[in-house]
C-alpha cells in the first residue's frame, strides 16, 4: 500500500507542473501575435498610400495636392500617373481647329490625287456632309457651290453674281490683272479677294466669249459647319480637250478626254452624299446618257475596309448618292406646272433602274401622301395633281439686269429666297452611310477617297468602254 502511494505521490506532483509549462508556452505564443498585431499597422499605411492616386482619379486635381503626399516619398503609382497627364495635354493642343481660306485640289490638273486637303480635315468629326457638282462647260457649277456656302444671302447677291461675270469687262481689265499678279506675289488667292466673298471662282466675260473652261480637276472646301463641297471639271468639254493635247485635235484625244471625265463623275458617285447634275437649259438626253454611263463604268469599290485596293461587293443603295436634278437659268415658260410635269415624268422613266436616290425629299412642293411635310410651295401651283409625284429636281431663273425691278411678273419668287431654299433642301438632307465603315471620321473618308480614286483609274471598264467609243 505504501508502494503504491509512492507512486501516486509523484503523479499528483506532476499535475501542478504542466499548469506552469503551458503558461510558458501561451506567453511565448503571445508575444509573436503581439509582434504581429505591431506590424500590420505600417503595412496597412503603406497600402493605402499605394491605393490613394487610383482612389483619386476620378477627383479634381485640388484634392490631389495635399501635404501629406509631398511628405512621403515618390511614389511610381503617382509617377506614371503624371506622366499619363502630360501625355493627355498635347493631344488636345495638336488638332486646332484650321478653317479654309480658298478651295483646294483634290484631284490637279494631271487628275493626280492631292493630300495637301488632310490637316483641314479631323479625325473625330463625324458628323459632315459631302456635296458634289457635276455638268457641262458654264452651266453654272462654281455658282451654285457658292449659293449653298454663304449662309446669308442677302439683297445683293444678284448683283455680286453679275459683278463676277464682268469682272474684266472694257478697260479695267488690264488693271485688274494688275492686281492680280500682286495678289499672287503676296501669297493671297485672288478668289477670295477678286470674287466678292465667293469662294469658288466663276467664269468672267472674257472667259464665256473664248469658251475657256475655269475649272480643272476637283476643288474642294470645307465650310464651317463641316460641309465639304467638290467642284468638278467640265464634261467633256471642247477647252479640255485643246489643252490636253498640243498635237491636231483628233478622235482619240477627244475620247481621252470623255473617260476622264467619266472617271471623276464615278468618282465623285461613290465619295459624296449629294450629287448636283446642272443643266442650263430643259433637258439636255446626252447628258443623262452620260451619268448613266458613269454610274454603270463604277467599280464596285471595297466599303468595309477603305486601304483594301481591290474592289468587292457592297450594298449598291447605301453608297448611292442623292442625284439632285438642278436646272439653272430657267425662263418664265419653265416655271410652269405643265413644264414641270413633264421633266418630272421624263426623268422619272430615265432613272427607274437606276440606284442613284431621286426621291430624297429635296422637292420644290411637298407630297402629302408620302412624307406628310407642310413645306410652302415655291409656287403656289405646284401640286401632286397639277405636277405628278415629286421628285429631286429644283429650278434657278435666269439673272436679268433688271432683276431689282419687282414690278415685272417673272412667274416664281426672287432669286434671293430660291437660293435660301436650295441650301436649306441640300443641308437637310438624310446622310447615309458611305461606305460599310460605321461612324466614318473626315480623315477615314479622305483616305477612302485616295483608295477609291485609285481603284477608278485601273479600272479596266473604262479602257473597255474607250475601245467602243466612235
Amino acid at each position: 500500500m505504501s508502494e503504491k502511494k509512492k507512486k501516486v505521490l509523484p503523479s499528483k506532483e506532476t499535475t501542478p507542473r504542466r499548469p506552469v509549462i503551458l503558461k510558458s508556452d501561451r506567453e511565448a505564443k503571445e508575444l509573436p501575435k503581439e509582434k504581429e498585431k505591431e506590424k500590420p499597422p505600417t503595412i496597412i499605411l503603406k497600402t493605402r498610400e499605394q491605393s490613394n492616386p487610383k482612389d483619386e482619379r476620378p477627383q479634381s486635381p485640388k484634392a490631389i495636392k495635399t501635404p501629406m503626399a509631398e511628405g512621403d516619398g515618390p511614389h511610381p503609382c503617382k509617377i506614371a500617373q503624371n506622366e499619363n497627364k502630360e501625355k493627355k495635354q498635347p493631344e488636345k493642343i495638336c488638332h486646332p481647329l484650321k478653317q479654309m481660306s480658298e478651295p483646294i485640289k483634290l484631284l490637279d490638273e494631271n487628275l493626280e490625287f492631292n493630300n495637301a486637303a488632310l490637316e483641314f480635315l479631323h479625325d473625330a468629326s463625324t458628323n459632315y456632309l459631302v456635296v458634289g457638282v457635276v455638268g457641262t462647260q458654264g452651266v453654272g457649277k462654281s455658282m451654285i457651290l457658292n449659293l449653298i456656302e454663304q449662309n446669308k444671302h442677302t439683297q445683293d447677291l444678284c448683283r455680286k453674281i453679275r459683278q463676277v461675270h464682268e469682272l474684266n469687262e472694257g478697260n479695267e481689265s488690264n488693271e485688274v490683272a494688275n492686281i492680280e499678279n500682286q495678289f499672287k506675289t503676296l501669297g493671297v488667292s485672288e478668289t477670295a479677294t477678286m470674287s466678292n466673298g465667293f469662294k469658288f471662282k466663276m467664269q468672267d466675260i472674257q472667259q464665256i466669249e473664248r469658251g475657256v473652261h475655269c475649272t480643272r480637276g476637283v476643288d474642294m472646301y470645307v465650310t464651317q459647319d463641316r460641309v465639304i463641297l467638290l467642284d468638278c471639271q467640265a464634261l467633256c468639254s471642247p477647252s479640255l480637250i485643246e489643252e490636253s493635247n498640243s498635237n491636231p485635235i483628233t478622235a482619240r484625244s477627244a475620247n481621252v478626254v470623255t473617260v476622264d471625265c467619266l472617271q471623276v463623275t464615278s468618282f465623285l458617285m461613290a465619295i459624296c452624299h449629294v450629287l448636283v447634275a446642272v443643266q442650263d437649259w430643259f433637258a439636255d438626253y446626252n447628258f443623262i446618257r452620260y451619268i448613266q454611263a458613269a454610274e454603270m463604268l463604277k467599280p464596285s469599290l471595297s466599303a468595309s475596309n477603305p486601304l483594301n485596293q481591290e474592289p468587292s461587293e457592297c450594298n449598291p443603295s447605301s453608297s448611292s448618292p442623292h442625284l439632285l436634278l438642278l436646272h439653272n437659268r430657267c425662263q418664265l415658260e419653265d416655271f410652269t406646272p405643265s413644264a414641270v410635269r413633264t421633266m418630272q415624268e421624263l426623268y422619272t422613266k430615265a432613272f427607274q433602274r437606276s440606284n442613284l436616290q431621286l426621291n430624297s425629299g429635296m422637292y420644290m412642293y411637298s407630297d402629302s401622301n408620302k412624307n406628310g411635310l407642310n413645306v410652302d410651295n415655291v409656287c403656289k401651283a405646284y401640286s401632286v395633281e397639277a405636277c405628278g409625284t415629286p421628285v429631286n429636281l429644283f429650278l434657278l431663273p435666269e439673272i436679268y439686269d433688271d432683276f431689282d425691278n419687282r414690278d415685272i411678273y417673272r412667274g416664281h419668287p426672287p432669286f434671293e429666297q430660291l437660293a435660301k431654299r436650295l441650301r436649306w433642301i441640300i443641308l437637310g438632307v438624310n446622310r447615309h452611310q458611305i461606305t460599310n465603315v460605321p461612324n466614318l471620321s473626315e480623315k477615314g473618308w479622305f483616305h477612302y477617297c485616295n483608295k477609291a480614286w485609285e481603284t477608278i483609274r485601273k479600272c479596266t471598264f473604262f479602257m473597255e468602254y474607250e475601245r467602243f467609243l466612235p
